[in-house]
């Protein structure tokens, strides 16, 4: 380096650094049983903030242990749904070029057929379980009357099989 240039830089810091770090340094030494006093003041404060703090963050630091998790599921489902999408073209082309699609006109019966059919075989049950009345208005079967309960009801069992 030039002796000039490391002149001047002496010169500038014997009258500019110097100075203004010495007075720091007093600044600190002075001040520093107030910074100290204030700390063990404010001490269950900070403590309280910490807490919170910890609180707040609490869920970014899950996320940050389960990173590799979700990275892996990310990625599994991005390969599943690029796979999924093959399997899909690759199969609905086979089925248009072998012509498998198959266009059969037998359905099942719809809901109302279902409806009318099973409206109809109730009115004909009912017509023909409908007692008949004689004389004065009075059932002549009085069986209908009673109500039907469980006792009335067959058991089925079933047949024993051996294994």
């Amino acid at each position: 380096m030039n002796e000039l240039a490391a002149l001047l830089l002496t010169a500038l810091y014997y009258t500019f650094f110097l100075p203004v770090h010495t007075l720091f340094r007093g600044l600190a030494l002075v001040l520093s049983p107030v910074y100290y006093g204030l700390q063990f003041v404010l001490l269950p404060f900070i403590y309280l903030a910490h807490i919170v703090w910890r609180i707040l963050v609490l869920p970014f630091v899950l996320l940050a242990k389960l990173e590799t998790l979700y990275v892996y599921l990310g990625v599994a489902g991005i390969i599943g749904v690029f796979a999924g999408g093959v399997l899909y073209f690759s199969f609905s082309l086979l089925k248009s070029t072998f012509n498998l699609d198959s266009y059969d006109d037998v359905y099942g019966v719809t809901a109302a057929e279902y409806r009318a059919a099973r409206r109809k075989r109730k009115a004909e049950e009912s017509y023909a379980e409908a007692p008949i009345l004689v004389g004065h208005g009075r059932p002549k079967d009085l069986r209908f009357l009673k109500p039907r309960d469980v006792l009335v009801q067959t058991i089925l069992e079933e047949d024993d099989s051996d294994y």
